[in-house]
């Protein structure tokens, strides 16, 4: 009778135990749940029902997440697939593609859209929207909140702070040479201290006298109400002459601009609004919601705004735990037959918790949701959710789980003018018989670029194992000198071949019987 008491007792109290701060008028059933993990990052998928204040509904849950505290090589970014100078939607696998053309040292292994975003004209993100640094988007129609993510893992919300626009010089190893405020867009520079910038959507004449200088744009964006201007581009000329803007060109203007050839051949320059405050280290963000979905490891109950925040519909959202680990939950919605009836937000809110979420927050849902992993077996990229327009829709951009280290920040230049003294060439590269590069060691350097067939390839030592394929590949190299010095010229080109075996030892025959029949 005491164990049945006992008994009794202990499945009473457990009834009323809540993990995760979840509320005590909210529970989820599962009725199956499988969990796997694809390269550190692990991916749920729980099929069953919640219960909210008493109402039963059918759901059918993803969670993929990670610790990117834990691990240097595993990381969040925000990417696109915008159009060089325009915008674009895509769905989330060509945007996938997209981030393995842009970024060689990293390889997508799963997620999610994000922002809201213009679906029924240029397809651009309504909120912040920030690639490796690059403020792309500053977002329009008032202020809108975002979600960053910083280097060290950590990640911000809430509306961004901005410090105006900003030019930013950069030598061709992506080092700062200097960063200048810039007082106007579109508008005449109103003393000789102040810089304008000119895109070809400009009404104002470009002014006479002042320095103009043409840069050609690798790639220029300007949002939908002409609040937010973002462009980066290289020299094409300097000149004092009246010059018409061409289609993908932008223009500074000052008055002795650019007479101290901040911006060379070589170099690339940013225009962007830069970030302040909690924001300005920043290196990717996307939109979200405004209001929370989970506030210090409880579901926001006083949640009372945000995309149809009080209708069932299918949901993408992000959340942080205490420890560091990110993840995205997907809910599938508008499918009744198939047991995907959708949540409102405060349901999507305790699911976050329920996860564990210590912070949440709504990125764009319906038809617009979708969760990618890659598939261990065949290295393609699987849609795990069922889209509610039975397609994957396009989207304005994702937030991706990324193999991969961050590419290093190089120092930046202490000054301009650059006073800094050059450090010497490396001398003698060659490749010996085993295909790996040597080359002489330089006093002062840092490191060693040395470039295969125009890709750059960045060692700490003064050799490289060369794993290339048959064909003839230029080989040169340079020392890198970081803050204190001047990085050193180029060596000139060499030549390595790589032929195929049965070649390769027909050519050592050749040396040998040459060695041999030499003349004393």
């Amino acid at each position: 009778m005491k164990k049945l008491i006992a008994l009794f007792l202990l499945l009473f109290t457990l009834s009323f135990v809540q993990f995760h701060e979840v509320s005590a008028a909210f529970r989820l059933y599962e009725t199956t749940k499988e969990t796997t993990f694809v390269e550190g990052v692990r991916h749920t998928k729980i099929v069953g029902s919640i219960d909210m204040d008493g109402l039963v509904t059918n759901q059918v849950i993803n969670y993929i997440g990670a610790n990117v505290k834990s691990f240097s090589d595993l990381n969040v970014i925000v990417s696109d697939n915008f159009q060089d100078h325009s915008w674009r939607m895509s769905g989330l696998p060509v945007i996938i593609d997209r981030v393995h053309a842009r970024y060689d040292h990293f390889r997508v292994i799963g997620g999610v859209n994000g922002d809201f975003y213009d679906i029924n004209d240029t397809g651009q993100p309504l909120s912040l929207h920030v690639r490796d640094f690059e403020v792309i988007q500053r977002g329009y129609g008032g202020n809108r909140n975002a979600v960053g993510f910083k280097d060290n893992g950590d990640v911000v919300h809430g509306i961004p702070t901005f410090d105006g626009y900003e030019l930013l010089v950069y030598n061709d190893e992506g080092q700062l040479k200097k960063r200048i405020p810039v007082n106007r867009i579109n508008q005449v520079p109103q003393s000789e201290n102040e810089i304008a910038v000119f895109f070809n959507n400009s009404l104002v004449a470009l002014p006479e006298l002042y320095n103009k200088v043409v840069l050609d744009g690798i790639e220029t964006k300007i949002n939908k109400n002409l609040s937010g201007y973002f462009g980066k581009g290289t020299l094409v000329e300097t000149t004092t002459d009246v010059v018409e803007i061409g289609s993908t060109q932008f223009v500074i203007v000052g008055n002795n601009f650019n007479n101290d050839q901040l911006i060379s051949e070589n170099d690339y320059a940013v225009v962007q609004l830069g970030l302040g405050g909690a924001w300005d280290d920043v290196r990717y963000a996307v939109g979200s919601d405004a209001q929370p979905l989970v506030i210090d490891g409880k579901a926001n109950l006083t949640l009372n705004a945000g995309a149809s925040w009080d209708f069932p519909a299918p949901r993408t959202a992000i959340g942080i735990k205490t420890d560091g680990t990110i993840f995205f939950v997907v809910v599938d919605g508008r499918n009744k037959p198939d047991g995907m009836d959708g949540v409102k937000l405060r349901e999507l809110g305790e699911i976050m918790a329920h996860f564990g979420a210590d912070r949440a927050y709504n990125l764009d849902g319906g038809g617009s949701s979708t969760m990618a992993l890659k598939d261990i077996e065949s290295g393609e990229y699987v849609i795990l959710n069922t889209p509610s327009d039975l397609r994957v829709r396009s989207v304005a951009n994702g937030v991706f789980f990324v193999k991969g280290e961050l590419a290093e920040i190089p120092a930046p230049i202490p000054a301009w003018p650059d006073t800094r003294d050059q450090l010497l060439s490396p001398s003698n590269p060659f490749v010996d018989s085993q295909g790996v590069l040597h080359f002489g060691s330089v006093e002062g350097s840092i490191s060693y670029s040395v470039v295969i067939n125009g890709k750059e390839t960045v060692v700490a030592d003064n050799q490289l194992s060369l794993q290339l394929p048959i064909g003839s590949h230029e080989i040169s190299v340079r020392a890198k000198g970081g803050a204190l010095y001047k990085s050193s010229e180029y060596t000139q080109e060499i030549v390595y071949n790589v032929y195929p075996q049965d070649i390769y030892k027909f050519l050592e025959l050749l040396k040998g019987f040459a060695a041999q029949n030499v003349t004393p």
